[in-house]
């Protein structure tokens, strides 16, 4: 560089040149030194579905402090999975401007007869249902024919001539029609949501419903601000931390620090430096 500029110049370079091309050059090498962090919470994905980033993080391929404990998700296969209830679900859409996401049941992508469903339950999580929701119940063994009436979705691979086993909208419709839950195993209900009418659903089978999948909501510290100053949030110390570029900052990127004040940082940086004392010394001499 200083060979180059002494060409340029004809022999003594202007002072003002030398003090641009250090900052500059201080700049640039600082820029090629990405935060540890910053790095290793840049959004992910695991082949199929949406891209993971705060508050979910990807157990595999990014640190636990990218996200919320509670928010950890796997890979399996190319499909990220959450684990509640003790199921696992495939997320199929994450909506992050309005803390959102779309989760399925993972047992009915690769076994064509689910019966070893458990009730879904939110107890202990961070998450909620969202408006849109139904609950889907289910019935196996049941001493009793279920009538047209319930508009029953048949689980053949588990029924026969004296026990029956269905799939029902509004439960309550078996006890109305005078069914004891006595006579069957205990019913396992499952939310789902109502993306399509009544005439769609009627038209699906069980597996095709819960496919479907049903929609969550999340509560967790906002991450918009972050964001917009390019930064990516984790959550380290139960508080949540902004990774930017050059370091972690309690809020945004540009948090408590100006241009004129980065700007002086950088020029005393580089005149603590023996290295840089030299090299402008050199640059300010005639040749």
């Amino acid at each position: 560089m200083y060979l180059f500029l002494q060409s340029h110049f004809k022999g003594k370079i202007p002072f003002h040149v030398c003090i641009i091309t250090i900052i500059f050059s201080t700049l640039a090498k600082q820029t090629s030194s990405l935060d540890q962090s910053y790095e290793v919470c840049k959004p992910q994905t695991c082949g199929n579905g949406p891209n993971i980033s705060y508050p979910f993080w990807l157990s595999d391929r990014q640190e636990s402090f990218c996200g919320y404990p509670s928010f950890k998700i796997a890979c399996n296969g190319e499909n990220p999975v959450l684990s509640i209830s003790d199921d696992d679900y495939i997320i199929k859409d994450i909506f992050y401007s309005n803390h959102s996401f779309v989760l399925a049941n993972a047992v009915v992508y690769h076994d064509k007869c689910p019966l070893h469903l458990h009730n879904f339950s939110l107890d202990r999580t961070l998450f909620s249902y969202s408006s849109d929701h139904i609950d889907f119940s289910f019935f196996y063994n049941y001493d009793k024919e279920p009538i047209e009436y319930m508009h029953p979705y048949p689980i053949d691979c588990a029924s026969n001539a004296s026990h029956h086993s269905f799939a029902i909208f509004h439960k309550e419709l078996v006890e109305h029609m005078n069914y004891s839950f006595d006579s069957c195993q205990s019913p396992v209900n499952l939310p789902v949501h109502k993306a399509v009418g009544v005439e769609a659903l009627l038209r699906m089978n069980y597996t095709e419903i819960l496919k479907m999948g049903f929609l969550l909501n999340w509560t967790a510290q906002n991450c918009s601000n972050c964001e917009k100053s390019s930064g990516r949030c984790g959550f380290k110390n139960n508080e949540l931390v902004c990774f930017c570029s050059d370091r972690p900052h309690s809020q945004t990127c540009d948090h408590g620090t100006s241009v004129e004040t980065f700007s002086l940082l950088v020029i005393l940086e580089i005149l603590k430096k023996q290295q840089w004392r030299f090299l402008l010394l050199m640059c300010c001499v005639v040749s």
